[in-house]
């Protein structure tokens, strides 16, 4: 009977050891930064400021974990200083309301630029996998 040995491996079990649970958070907290950005600077593109309160509200929510990955959502969150849900605020200027639809409302400044946010996403992601197995391989 044949016998067959290998070696090599010991030094990609450290570096699959280094790459815990903690990595499918870090890169979906990577894509959650680059959100933010992307929609806040598509709340200025589109000149949806008033008092500055929703845009600087536009934060990621809390992590959640499944058995297939992690995912978190970024919104406008809390309210403004009248009591007004800056959440409400954008879904109503994103979509309009009832069938009122003006210039400033009903414009998709969140789901319209769809493509740009993904990409933005993308490569925040793996900038970020990147990263990671830079670290896990010895380097910075």
């Amino acid at each position: 009977m044949a016998k067959q040995t290998f070696s090599g491996f010991e030094i990609v079990e450290r570096q699959l050891a280094k790459l815990s649970r903690g990595t499918v958070k870090r890169l979906v907290e990577a894509g959650a930064k680059a959100l933010v950005d992307s929609t806040k600077e598509s709340v200025k593109t589109h000149h949806h400021i008033v008092t500055g309160n929703m845009e600087q509200s536009v934060k990621p929510g809390q992590y959640h974990e499944t058995l297939d990955g992690g995912w978190m959502e970024v919104y406008p969150q809390g309210d403004d200083s009248r009591g007004v849900s800056n959440a409400k605020k954008a879904f109503v200027i994103n979509y309009g309301y009832g069938g009122n639809k003006t210039a400033k409302t009903g414009d998709k400044f969140i789901t319209g630029n769809k493509r740009k946010r993904q990409s933005a996403v993308a490569a925040a992601m793996e900038a970020e996998n990147q990263k990671i197995i830079n670290e896990a391989n010895g380097g910075t």
